[in-house]
This record gives C-alpha cells, structure tokens and sequence, in this order.
C-alpha cells in the first residue's frame, strides 16, 4: 500500500467497517497491497471477507459497478462460480469510513470462498482444475456477453498503471517504455468484432479462487474493466508460468505450459466458443501481463522493499520485456489444432 494511504489508515477504521457490518472476533490481514483484507466473522459465526479501498484507488461509482456485475452474474446462474458481496445491517452494501484528509475508504463484505488456495505441486493442480478454470471464466464471459448497459469500469487502456506508465518507470530503462508503446500500438490495432470484448474480471489467477471438492470460487474482482476476453484466457497461464513447475513435469516447462493451456482451453470451449484467431494474439496479451506487472512492482515497492527474490523476479520480466518475447512463445493455434 502507498505511504500516503498507509498513514491515513489504523485501527479505528477497521474497527468502524466491522461495527457497521456487525463483524466480531480478531480481525486476521489476508492483505494490504491495493485494498485492505481481512477475515472476520458475522455475529453467528460464520467467516465472511471486509474489504477497505480508499477513495484514491476506486471511486464510488466503480465499486457499485463492481457489486452490481457480481450481481449479475449470479443472475446469470455463475452463483456458485464467485464469492458474492453481503450488505450490513443497514442494507447498505458499501459504508462509508471518513479519513483524517477528508477522502474515505470504501468498506464492502462477501462471502468467503469455501475451500482453499491450490498450489502446483498439491494433488489439486492438475488438468481436471485447468479445465474447471477455463469452464468458470467462459461462464463469466458468457454472462458479460449478456449486459445490456455500460458499467462505469474502465477501458483496459484507461488502466492507471497503463495511463501513468512512465511516471512509475521514470528511473527505469527508458528502453521498458519504448517496449510499452509498440504493445499498446498492437492491441490499440486490434479489432472488436461481437462477442470477443465485454466486462471480465481480469485477474483470474489461482491467489483470487480458492478450490473445495474440485470446484473454483472465484474472488477479488477489483480489476474489473473492459478488453478482450481473451485476456482473460492469457492471465491464468502467464501466472501458472511464473510459480515453479510442478515437480511431475520434471524441468519440462513447455510441457507444463502445453499441458495447462490445453487443458484450460478445454475446459473454456465446453462453455463457449473461443475462435481461433483470437489464439493468434494470446502472446500478445502475455507480453501486456509482463509489462503492467513490472509497472505495478515499480510503483508499489521501495528500493527498501525489492527483495533478491522480487529483483529477480523483475530481472526476469524486464529481459523479456526487451526481448519483445511473452513468458511462453507457442503457435498457440497450431497446439490447439493438434490437440483437436
């Protein structure tokens, strides 16, 4: 979190979100890097999730456009597919938590996913929930499909880490930004024929679901915006590459990345159709996932905070980033094809 924002946050905010929702119990942090999470528990016990997003991350409008897409998305019969938001006893489904400076922190409540977290070396990782992460994504796209007004999300472009890129690199290789402006010219070229563009979460990689009895319940959409459904499609296998390969592939990455993106892709077809030119450009989307994610690591952490790990982490992705080369480079149609 920002030091601007972490100073404007303490205790009696927190403890002003659970007194609204009638929340008790220790309150146990899942998180601080864009929103403040934690875990508590409603007044009969059960375990439930407290969001706080200041007012300088999210506005007002964007998270009760976020809410209602979660509303409709159960409407849409993906209640099972997501964890859903909860209202206080108010009926309100955001509070309101003023701060000293006189901006505020949004509080929401959802329901916690059952199950837990799947890792890649855990007997859950494996094709059977690759194919249920393709089947949950393509019933979100399916549904989104479905909207019949515009939400006030943004455009993927109007991305705060897209829009103010070079003010988060400014000390970087300006050779990054220069990388940055020919993938945006390539997706700004891209076209938007009906049905492959709409509302998606944006973020479906395995830290935002958690797994009970082979289903995903997916969390976290506070990334919601407007692009390509195929982007979607890109974020789960950029992430599955960037944890360690299962031990059963050996050190057979690409094996790995076949196996995964297969697998997905199956899944996602058993719900909705995915035209092959669109695999075409799924590289691309994963060279966008390098950039913003080394923008965001930029803008968040201080030089204080770049442990050996992240440094290398941020090695990796800026050599490829030069490179112009995604995390994996397939024919990812061509793999398809076979696979058919």
């Amino acid at each position: 979190m920002e030091a601007s924002v972490e100073k404007l946050f303490g205790p009696e905010r927190l403890e002003d979100a659970a007194l609204r929702f009638g929340l008790q119990g220790d309150p146990k942090k899942l998180g601080d890097f864009e929103n403040y999470i934690y875990e508590m528990q409603t007044a009969e016990g059960i375990s439930v999730i407290l969001r706080l997003t200041h007012s300088s991350h999210r506005s007002l409008e964007e998270i009760e456009a976020e809410l209602d897409f979660l509303q409709h998305l159960e409407a849409e019969g993906c209640g099972k597919d997501m964890a859903s938001s909860l209202a206080s006893p108010s009926g309100s489904r955001i509070e309101q938590i003023m701060a000293a400076d006189g901006s505020c922190f949004y509080a929401c409540l959802f329901r916690k996913a059952p199950g837990g977290r799947a890792l890649p070396d855990s007997e859950a990782w494996n094709r059977q929930l690759f194919a249920e992460w393709g089947a949950v994504t393509a019933r979100f796209h399916n549904a989104s499909a479905k909207l019949d007004r515009t939400f006030a999300r943004r455009q993927w472009s109007e991305d705060d880490l897209i829009a103010n890129a070079s003010a988060y690199l400014q000390d970087e290789d300006p050779g990054i930004i220069a990388q940055l402006a020919s993938v945006l010219d390539r997706l700004h070229a891209l076209p938007r024929p009906e049905g492959s563009y709409g509302l998606l979460h944006g973020d479906i990689h395995n830290g935002n679901f958690f797994v009970h009895e082979g289903r995903i319940t997916v969390f976290d959409f506070d990334d919601l915006e407007y692009s390509w459904y195929i982007h979607d499609v890109a974020i789960p296998l950029y992430y599955a590459l960037s944890s360690r390969i299962p031990d059963r592939y050996g050190a057979d990455r690409d094996a790995y990345a076949a196996d995964f993106f297969l697998s997905f892709l199956q899944g996602y077809r058993s719900e909705r159709e995915m035209p092959e030119e669109w695999l075409d450009v799924l590289g691309l989307f994963l060279e966008m996932r390098d950039l913003t994610l080394y923008t965001v690591l930029a803008k968040k952490l201080g030089p204080e905070e770049l442990t050996e790990g992240i440094r290398a982490w941020m090695g990796q992705m800026k050599e490829r980033i030069m490179a112009g080369t995604p995390i994996v480079s397939f024919d990812f149609r061509e793999l398809a094809a076979a696979r058919r």
